[in-house]
This record gives C-alpha cells, structure tokens and sequence, in this order.
C-alpha cells in the first residue's frame, strides 16, 4: 500500500475481507511509554494508561500460497499424485522397452525368414507362432509370409511334377516315332510292313500333335485376357445344346445319356462359352473313357437355396479311390483306375482351371463302384 494510505476501520474491515482468502494477516496492538515500544504480548495489557504516549496496531500479512503451512499441506495433498505419476510414467518406459523389444525381435525373425525365402530355402516354415503379447500386425505378417512360403513351393512343386509329366507322356510317342523312323532307315522294316510302319509313326505323330496342344491350351487359361470377354448367356439352352451332342456321341458307345434341366428358361450366366464348352466336354470325355457299355451319364442342372445355379455331371463308372480324390484335379495326376487308360492327366485340370477363372467352384463326390459326380456351383 502506499506510505499515505488511509482507511476508515470499517473500510478497513471491508478490505480485510475481500482480501482474506489471498492473505493471511496477522494484527497486533502497540504502545509508546517513554519512547520506547511495547508490543501487545509484552505489556500483557498491564501498563498504566495514563502514561501512554501512543498505541496503534501493527498489522502484517503474507500471501496465503506462500504461506509455509499452506505448501506443507499442499505437498502432503499433492504427493500421492506425484507418486503415481512417477510410477505411470515407469509402468509405460518398462512396457515401451519391452514392446520394442518383442517388436524387434519379431523383425528379426521375420528378416531372417525373408531371406530363406530369398535365398531359395521354401522348405523351412516361418514362425508364426509368435507370443501373444506381440502385435497383430506382426502375427498377420508372419502368417502371410507362410502362406507365401507355401504357394511358392507348391507352385516349385507343380513345375517339377508339370516337367516330369511332360517327359514321361511325351517320351512314349517320341521314342515309336524314333524306332520306326530309325528301323526304315536302316532297311529292317519294308514291303508290306512299311506301311503299317508309316501309319504308327503318323497316329503318334498325331498323338503327339494333341498333347502338345493340350498343353499349350492349359497354359493359355493362365491368361487371364479372355476374362475381359464373358458374355452373359442363357444356360438352359447351352446345356441342353451339350446334351444333344453328347446324346450323338453316347450311342456309338453303348452309353446312356440322361439330363433334367430344373431352372428358368431366360437364367443367364456370365461366362466364355466355348470354355465352358470344353468343360462338358472334358468331363463326357473322362466318364465315356472310364464307364462301360450301359453304363449311364447324366447332366443335370438346378437352383441351389441362395437361387445360384449349380450344374452336375454323374455317371455310373466305377468310381474314385477317396485318397485320390483330393488330387483328381491336379496336372498329370492319374489315379489307380485310370492307370491303364491313355491320357496325360490334363482334363480334369483344365476344367478346374476354368471354373475357378470364373468364379465358380467344383467339388467332387466319388464312390467306388458306384459312380462320380462332379458339382459345379456358378457363384
């Protein structure tokens, strides 16, 4: 306050109490006796009035935050707070080192795993199964690096088993048309024989044409081009189209050939049509080969519970051995029955290959002796 500042006592009062909650203040009285001082607590009010020069009061005040009571209490208040600061923030160093931690030896293994890959070695797994304290994202990863790991050697696998198909199918045609060839030549077969000779050479030559060209057609569906092509095409009309043909095809092999057609005249199906052509055909091919006289194929076609078409292909042959079921749809892959029958075990890929190239699905049910059918399901 000013040196000149002056109050009335209740003014005083007034600004002693709008000030109190700031200040703490502290007011003692004084007396002059002699010109020296007495302070209230010394004189013990026990000085004779009469011989007082002056008295006044002496007032003094400190701010309440600096007071030293006030910051003992706030710091007794305040310190079980700074306590679980402190330790939250030791909680989250120790769960941030540990995390980075884990993270990083998931990279590490993950890296390491990478270069196998890399480096060729398909053959040893990646380590997916990571703790579960470890990120999701690391977990996803690694499991994804797997299924990587697992297509590549399936497809290195596939190229080994595509390779050695070819050599062993190709080799037989290769080798008659070599020996007859080479037999001519050297004058061990001629007159009569001759021609006979000529004539092998040429069906192997043509044999050989086929598989080549069966091939080269597999290779094509990889090509995903003719997807941009699929028309949409009323499907009752194109089966029972099949069916007439195959009707033909049947009776010069004393086989019997049925088909119910449970769906709408005007249901139309995006698709290639000449390959789903090759599907029937492919399949009639494959039930005529392995289906005896009187034996019966049928086609038949309806709408499943979700009102998707599902075309089936059934006949009474004798059957697929359960543990080659799983594999009948595999390139060059013969089963037990089929050993005996020509054929480089590329059908039944192809009709796989194009049926998934469109979207669809198809699942085998095979029992022996009794017949397979073929569910393909236009999803």
């Amino acid at each position: 306050m000013p040196e000149d500042f002056n109050l009335t006592l209740n003014d005083f009062y007034s600004y002693l109490k709008a000030t109190f909650s700031e200040y703490n203040y502290q007011i003692q009285s004084f007396y002059i006796v002699d010109d020296e001082l007495y302070i209230t607590k010394e004189a013990k009010l026990n000085l004779d009035k009469d011989l007082i020069d002056y008295s006044g009061l002496i007032i003094t005040r400190r701010s309440v935050l600096s007071s030293p009571s006030f910051n003992i209490i706030r710091f007794r208040f305040m310190l079980p707070f700074y306590i679980i600061i402190v330790i939250t923030e030791l909680i989250f160093i120790a769960f941030g080192i540990f995390f980075i931690r884990t993270i990083s030896n998931s990279v590490i293994r993950l890296k390491q795993a990478t270069e196998n890959i890399i480096n060729g070695n398909i053959d040893t797994p990646v380590d997916t199964a990571l703790d579960k304290r470890e990120a999701d994202e690391i977990s996803s990863l690694a499991e994804n690096l797997e299924k990587m790991r697992l297509t590549l050697k399936e497809n290195s696998e596939r190229k080994s088993r595509f390779i050695m198909g070819i050599s062993h199918d190709l080799r037989t045609p290769v080798a008659l048309i070599k020996g007859y060839s080479e037999a001519i030549e050297d004058g061990v077969i001629c007159g009569e024989n001759l021609c006979k000779s000529a004539c092998l050479i040429n069906q192997n030559a043509v044999r050989l044409e086929e598989m080549i060209n069966d091939l080269i057609n597999y290779v094509k569906l990889n090509n995903t081009d003719w997807k941009q092509n699929l028309t949409s095409i009323a499907l009752r009309p194109q089966l029972e189209s099949y069916l007439c043909n195959m009707r033909c095809a049947a009776d010069m092999y004393k086989r019997k050939v049925t088909g119910n057609f449970n769906i709408p005249d005007d249901l139309t199906v995006k698709m290639d049509a000449n390959l789903f052509q090759r599907v029937i055909e492919n399949l009639f091919t494959n039930a005529l080969r392995y289906t005896r006289d009187g034996d019966e194929i049928s086609l038949n076609a309806y709408l499943n519970s979700n009102n998707t078409p599902v075309v089936t292909f059934k006949d009474t042959g004798p059957g697929i051995d359960k543990k080659d079921q799983q594999d009948v749809f595999e390139l060059f892959f013969r089963g037990t029955n089929s050993r005996r029958e020509d054929g480089m075990g590329i059908g039944l890929a192809v009709v796989k290959t194009i049926i998934e190239s469109h979207g669809w699905n198809i699942e085998i049910k095979s029992e022996l002796n009794k017949g397979t059918e073929f569910i393909m399901t236009m999803n």
